[in-house]
């Protein structure tokens, strides 16, 4: 072996293991139905039954979720009876929110609107295309005790959040620190994935489920599930 190769090995040595999050990414993007596809599906809509899970009870609702991550949102609920007095509505449109009962708006609190940004922030990661973006960090995190290989993303004036992927490639499992906007307390969330769902080539978790500190916090099950690739501004405005 010549000096050169040496020196080479050498380098190679001191820099440690190569991180292959972006190569992990975009095998998991393959997996999902191609970055081309999932770039040209920038909004989500779907309609799916959830189960709230509070202090006192566990709430059963059912209804329809159009998204186009990280800031645009909105959610229409109602008992599983489809009650109409039931029907709350939230709308998120950037740092702006509101909430709407029986028609009726009002804007959410900031601390509600930053919370929810946060939420749907990770409907964007969800998508993986993101990512591979020059404002993201990756970080390889090596494979844990679950045998799942997970990653770090890193992006400024959002929140680090830590994804898990099995061998196939496929998205399992989110960590990330959020706070809790009814007590003002930091609280580590867990959102694992299961199942799938496929529409327009595109192949979306079936089952997301939320744990803070390790008890149940929010479970949602998708019925039906659909990418578009807009949706018009009037969704995500209040009274329409």
């Amino acid at each position: 072996m010549t000096a050169g190769a040496l020196m080479v090995l050498a380098a190679a040595a001191a820099a440690g293991p190569r991180d292959d999050s972006r190569a992990l990414v975009e095998r998991a993007l393959r997996e999902m139905g191609g970055a081309r596809r999932v770039q040209k599906y920038a909004a989500l809509t779907w309609r799916g039954r959830a189960t709230v899970h509070t202090p006192d009870r566990a709430l059963e609702l059912q209804g329809q979720w159009r998204l186009v991550p990280p800031d645009r949102a909105r959610v229409e609920t109602q008992d599983l009876q489809g009650s109409s007095a039931s029907l709350r509505r939230m709308i998120i449109d950037g740092e702006r929110g509101w909430g709407e009962v029986q028609g009726h708006p009002s804007p959410l609190p900031r601390d509600l609107v930053a919370h929810e940004r946060d939420q749907f922030y990770l409907y964007h990661l969800m998508r993986l295309a993101p990512l591979l973006a020059a404002e993201f960090t990756l970080t390889s995190l090596g494979r844990g005790a679950d045998s799942l290989r997970g990653i770090r993303a890193t992006r400024a004036g959002r929140p680090d959040v830590s994804l898990f992927f099995d061998d196939e490639s496929r998205l399992q499992r989110m960590e990330v620190r959020i706070t809790d906007p009814a007590s003002g307390n930091e609280v580590q969330q867990v959102v694992r994935l299961s199942g799938v769902i496929e529409a327009a080539g595109l192949r979306w978790p079936r089952r997301i489920a939320l744990t803070w500190d390790g008890n149940p916090y929010f479970d949602l099950e998708l019925l039906e599930f659909q990418p578009l690739e807009t949706l018009p501004g009037s969704v995500f405005k209040p009274g329409t």
